[in-house]
């Protein structure tokens, strides 16, 4: 299958494909990352925030596929490598406890992307699946991020459990507007 199956895919791809709508959505997805990690929720217990960041990729590479959606999440991590206050509360650079997971974001935008290409987005169920899969790669690259700030006991109590019903929900919401989309958007 050459043509990605993502709705945003298919809306550029409908245009004829051109630079203009290629960097507009790329864009789009880099200022949708951006306002979301302001959605910041610190815990006392742990370096690692609650944040809308995981919510924005799972719905941006649902919605803008492999290509796009990897683009956008790529061009968020540059600039705000690049000093652009645009990571979670106000931050930016890279190294320190958060940066696994920033870097598990853009293999979580790979996989969910990949899988949207490829139709995941036409049900439910896959749409999470997808969601999930993503959750998986932000999980495991943040606990190897995060194990070089913290004891290996404290571990998941510091970086996994305390996310795991927020992830539950973040991932329904963009699966279920992901797929609603496609029924409104695609007739």
């Amino acid at each position: 299958m050459n043509k990605s199956q993502a709705l945003v895919s298919r809306f550029v791809i409908s245009r004829g494909n051109q630079v203009t709508y290629n960097l507009a959505a790329i864009a789009c997805g880099v200022v949708v990352l951006s306002l979301l990690a302001q959605v910041s929720i610190p815990l006392p217990w742990t370096p690692v925030p609650i944040t809308g960041q995981t919510f924005g990729v799972a719905l941006i590479a649902l919605m803008w596929g492999f290509k796009r959606g990897f683009a956008s999440v790529l061009s968020y991590l540059l600039l705000g490598a690049s000093g652009l206050p645009i990571f979670a509360a106000g931050k930016a650079g890279f190294g320190g406890p958060t940066t696994g997971y920033l870097f598990g974001m853009l293999a979580g935008a790979l996989v969910v992307g990949t899988l949207s290409d490829r139709g995941f987005t036409k049900s439910f169920r896959k749409a999470l699946l997808a969601s999930y899969l993503g959750s998986v790669c932000v999980f495991f690259f943040g606990l190897v991020g995060l194990s070089f700030f913290i004891p290996r006991e404290a571990l998941l109590t510091a970086g996994l459990y305390p996310f795991l019903f927020g992830d539950l929900l973040k991932n329904t919401l963009a699966a279920l507007l992901v797929t609603q989309s496609e029924k409104y958007f695609v007739r």
